[in-house]
Parts: structure tokens; C-alpha cells; sequence
């Protein structure tokens, strides 16, 4: 009951938002529907500052002209997700590199907050702070798998000691009714690390050496940790 309320609530705050776009607005989504429904979102950056991250809301409908079928908000953020988002810079947009909807459902999309470079939002606060609160999340499981790729290297621990250790703790960490954006940055950062010590060859075919993976991974983890921590909000 509460998920069907939230839906609703979600699918009145974009159909609201569509309808209320003003010309001031600092950043704009256009929605691109195939024939099947699959949309493709571009989003443009009508600010000042590069655009970092933000959060968007969307409604699937079955009928584009009837109710919602379903609500659901979506992230993209370069902090957070830098394999696939980059920062928009000021006046530019991007086509965000997946699709919603399909399979007979047509998408309605609203951008509802946002957070630019200079440190500025835009947004309800409670909305932009569920992208802070993601973004905190991500450094904290940045930070422990800091602290404890560098006790392994102290340790000369083993790739097969590593990727166990590293499985252990997101199993047991996936399973404690986390918040769920907690549980999907500890299972970004520790899958990273585990493929990486998986699969990581030279040219020849060999694994590349354990110390020079773990070295990768800090500095990697390092800047990640570093833009998210340099990145706070004027407001905060």
C-alpha cells in the first residue's frame, strides 16, 4: 500500500513538474519515445556550472493519456557512477546511455534536482539531499575498501585471500536491511575490486601482479574519495 502511494505521489510530482517547466529552469530533460515506448532521456545543462549529478523522476503508463502504471527515481551522477556519467558541462547535454520503458510502456520524465560544480542545487532540498545522501554513502564505502586494500597490501595477503575476504564482507554486508543506495555503493566498489582481481591480464594473458592491481584500485578509490569529499554544496 505504501509503494502504491509513493508511486502516485511520484507520478503527480512529474506530471506537474512537465507541466511547469519555466524558462529559468537551470536544467531540462527531453524525452525521446520509440515506437515500442523504450525512451531515450537528454538531459541539457542550462547553468553556469558543470552539472555533476542529478536526480530525475519517471512514470511508465501502458496508455499515454491514462493513469500511471509505475514511478521510480533514477540517478545520474559523475561522483557516484563514474563508469557511465560524466559531468554536463555548462550549456551542453548528453543522452543518458540507457533506455526506460519498452515492452508496450511509455515513459514521462521530470529532472527534480540537481547539483552543479560551483556548489550550487537546484531543487527541493529533501530531493537534492537524497542525491548528498548517495553520494555520502559512496565515500564510505570507498573509505573502508581503502583502509582495507591497504591492510592487505601490509599483509601481502593473496588474490584468492582478497577476493574472498572482499565476498565475505559484501555478502554479509547485503545482508543487513541496509538503506538500499548503502547497499548498491558497497556492492559497486567491492564488485570492482573483485573483478578486477578476477580478471585484471597483461598483454601477455597473466594475471597482472597482485601489489600492482591493489596500487590501481587505491589510486582509482583514492581520486573517487577526493572529488566526493571536495564536493560539498554551498548550502552545507
Amino acid at each position: 500500500m505504501r509503494s502504491q502511494r509513493v508511486a502516485l505521489a511520484l507520478a503527480a510530482f512529474v506530471l506537474a513538474a512537465a507541466a511547469q517547466i519555466r524558462p529559468d529552469e537551470p536544467v531540462t530533460v527531453t524525452v525521446t519515445n520509440d515506437n515500442t515506448g523504450s525512451a531515450l532521456l537528454t538531459v541539457r545543462n542550462l547553468g553556469k556550472s558543470d552539472l555533476t549529478g542529478f536526480l530525475y523522476l519517471y512514470t511508465l503508463y501502458r496508455d499515454p493519456a491514462g493513469p500511471a502504471n509505475f514511478a521510480a527515481t533514477g540517478y545520474y551522477d559523475s561522483l557516484t557512477d563514474p563508469q557511465f556519467a560524466r559531468p554536463i558541462p555548462a550549456g551542453q547535454e548528453v543522452t543518458l546511455p540507457y533506455r526506460i520503458g519498452g515492452n508496450g510502456y511509455f515513459a514521462k520524465v521530470a529532472v527534480g534536482a540537481g547539483v552543479f560544480a560551483d556548489g550550487s542545487t537546484f531543487g527541493e532540498r529533501v530531493t537534492v539531499q537524497h542525491i548528498l545522501d548517495r553520494r555520502n554513502f559512496m565515500l564510505v564505502s570507498l573509505k573502508k575498501s581503502i583502509s582495507e586494500l591497504q591492510q592487505a597490501s601490509a599483509d601481502k595477503l593473496t588474490r584468492e585471500q582478497i577476493v574472498n575476504n572482499f565476498t565475505r564482507e559484501l555478502n554479509e554486508e547485503a545482508s543487513l536491511g541496509l538503506d538500499p543506495e548503502m547497499t548498491n555503493s558497497i556492492q559497486m566498489v567491492r564488485g570492482q575490486v573483485i573483478a578486477m582481481m578476477r580478471n585484471s591480464r597483461m598483454a601477455d594473458g597473466n594475471p597482472i601482479p597482485v601489489q600492482q592491481t591493489i596500487d590501481q584500485l587505491l589510486q582509482d578509490f583514492g581520486k573517487r574519495r577526493d572529488l566526493l569529499v571536495k564536493a560539498k554544496p554551498a548550502h552545507e
